[in-house]
């Protein structure tokens, strides 16, 4: 079965994403791909600063590409990350998780009540003793850092259904384990892949496709522009043109001349950098030679620094291509498009790659902040009790429908063989039971227009809410009314938040709805916390009148169609029966 998965990179001076088609037997095709500029000073060293301007960007890249879904996987690199590996007995899951836990309060520098903390087994092994371990690594990102980058995503109207590592996205973009199995073990050689970004600079080194050394530096092509504009007392917009000159090779001028020789002094000591991290990485016991430099990113244009870097490391550098390792789709970008995104595609197609089912009993590693993660699982929960209820009625409804159907086929049986002996006695009675079977058939007609005139669609109602209620709000109680001839259809929804501002987007989303009018929030009411104070959930309730969109359209095409093209619900059952006809509530729990 193909899967659709859409990664997101939010970077420095762009936000970039690629759709992916996740087929049988490992196959990766993009079938969309895009990249859009946003404002500098919007990201900086990697955190989301100015949401809203990020948001208007990600809403335009999203208009520009045509991706096919809302929902992305984000990822994560800075120096608010802290990733620590250790080492384990092993261990159940459960007993796994808390064992994490204990360790990070040592290994992390981030208070746990301020991070989100994760982990991933990258590894078992027998020990020198003998005893089953595991290697795992342990993921802490400051909250805040995350909470703002989902803040940023969900205010261009997506889903945020993961937040991966960036180190990781650019391991399965592009590592390829093809021929690895064939390798000795003891001849192998690691190898360190660089990714080189506006104000970022990710060094990933590993050994198999298992990471052995991951840093995350503060440094990026931007402390370049920042180094020119200072040695030429020029504007950083001056500056930035300027090292797209030396980048290109249009050295031709005074300036563009000076600007060399400033990138020049900067790349060797930014080399120098990456230098030490790689050489401290070698230095550990285990650690496996350096056999491969693979280097990625906007900033690995800048002019000899993949030489420098070749030279300084003693191994060979390569350009990495994460568009070799996958099949192009219909992207509408032209080759030479894709040969210049091609740098600045391995984070966006490594953080859809994410998307990929794990192994059974495997796990992958997310800093989705737990509390995002439930109110998910209660809308998911939300809506699968209202599908049950529906499902429930649908039962009922066609209970109902074979009953009458057998009802009806007797009756017919009866009619005709009273027909059959009238036809014997007499000619003259021959149309009597004609007339009385139209009247049947005008009363019941009339029953179910009276049924039908105040129908309402509560499964796409419901279905509506669901899709536009925000992302840190649940509903914990649900009762609709249908209209009548005396009377209007209403709703009333009861939920629950985060906080006052949850209950204040809920009426401003649920007032896009043309179902419903009169949009009403009498009550949000911040209950206590668990130690007594006021941080606790807040509860509200609303309430709307239904408009005619809330109805369905299942009159018209009985007037048209007849009865045949229509199925009567529950409620109309009711009302065909005599009955009144019941209210739909779902309510928690």
């Amino acid at each position: 079965m193909t899967q659709r998965v859409i990664g997101l990179d939010v970077g420095t001076h762009a936000v970039t994403a690629a759709e992916l088609r996740l087929g049988r037997g490992g196959q990766v095709t993009v079938s969309r791909f895009g990249q859009v500029a946003i404002r500098p000073g919007a990201v900086v060293g990697g955190e989301v600063v100015d949401s809203a301007e990020v948001s208007a960007a990600i809403k335009r890249l999203w208009r520009e590409a045509g991706f096919s879904s809302k929902r992305v996987v984000v990822g994560v690199g800075n120096q608010r990350v802290v990733v620590r590996p250790t080492e384990m007995p092993a261990m159940a899951d459960d007993d796994l998780r808390s064992a994490v836990e204990f360790q990070a309060q040592e290994l992390i520098p981030i208070p746990l009540e301020e991070a989100v903390l994760d982990y991933q087994v990258l590894e078992r092994f027998i020990s020198d003793e003998g005893d089953e371990m595991l290697r795992v690594l342990i993921v802490a990102a400051q909250r805040g850092m995350v909470e703002g980058l989902i803040t940023a995503v969900t205010g261009a109207g997506l889903e945020t259904v993961m937040v991966d590592l960036v180190p990781f996205a650019l391991l399965r973009s592009l590592v390829d384990l093809s021929g690895f199995e064939e390798l000795d073990v003891n001849d192998a050689k690691g190898e360190a892949i660089i990714s080189i970004g506006a104000g970022v600079t990710t060094i990933v080194v590993h050994e198999f496709g298992i990471p052995r050394f991951i840093r995350i530096v503060g440094l990026g092509s931007n402390e370049l522009t920042q180094a020119i504009a200072d040695e030429l007392d020029v504007s950083l917009d001056e500056a930035e043109g300027y090292k797209r000159q030396v980048t290109l090779g249009l050295v031709n001028d005074p300036p563009s001349t000076a600007a060399a020789a400033v990138v020049e002094r900067r790349v060797a000591a930014f080399v120098e950098e990456i230098q030490g991290s790689l050489e401290f990485h070698t230095s550990q016991t285990h650690s496996a030679p350096l056999g491969r430099v693979v280097v990625t990113g906007g900033g690995r244009r800048v002019p000899e620094l993949a030489d420098k870097l070749g030279r300084a490391v003693n191994a060979p550098v390569v350009i990495g291509s994460p568009f070799g390792r996958v099949e192009m789709g219909r992207t509408n970008l032209t080759p030479e498009q894709l040969r210049q995104a091609e740098d600045l595609a391995s984070v966006a197609i490594g953080l859809a790659m994410a998307g990929r089912p794990v192994e059974r009993g495997a796990r992958r590693l997310s800093l989705l902040p737990p509390e995002i993660h439930e109110a998910k699982e209660q809308r998911r929960k939300a809506v699968l009790v209202g599908a049950g209820v529906c499902l429930f009625a649908f039962g009922l409804v066609m209970m109902g429908q074979n009953r009458r159907s057998a009802a009806t086929e007797a009756d017919q049986r009866a009619r005709t063989e009273e027909a059959r002996v009238t036809d014997l006695e007499t000619q003259v009675a021959e149309l009597q039971p004609v007339a009385q079977f139209e009247q049947v058939v005008e009363s019941r007609q009339a029953l179910v227009e009276t049924a039908l005139a105040s129908d309402v669609a509560w499964t796409k109602l419901i279905q509506e809410v669901a899709t536009v209620m925000p992302e840190d709000t649940w509903i914990t109680a649900f009762i609709g009314k249908a209209p009548s001839s005396t009377e209007l259809g209403t709703i009333q929804i009861s939920g629950n938040g985060f906080d006052h501002t949850s209950s204040a987007r809920w009426l401003m989303r649920l007032e896009s709805l043309e179902s419903m009018s009169g949009l009403w929030l009498p009550a949000s009411v911040r209950r206590p916390g668990a130690d007594g104070d006021d941080l606790g959930e807040v509860a509200f309730s609303s309430s709307a009148v239904l408009t005619d969109r809330a109805l369905t359209s299942r009159l018209e095409r009985y007037l048209i169609d007849g009865a045949d093209d229509v199925t009567i619900d529950v409620e109309e059952a009711s009302v065909l029966n005599g009955a009144p006809a019941e209210e739909p509530a779902v309510e928690e729990g």
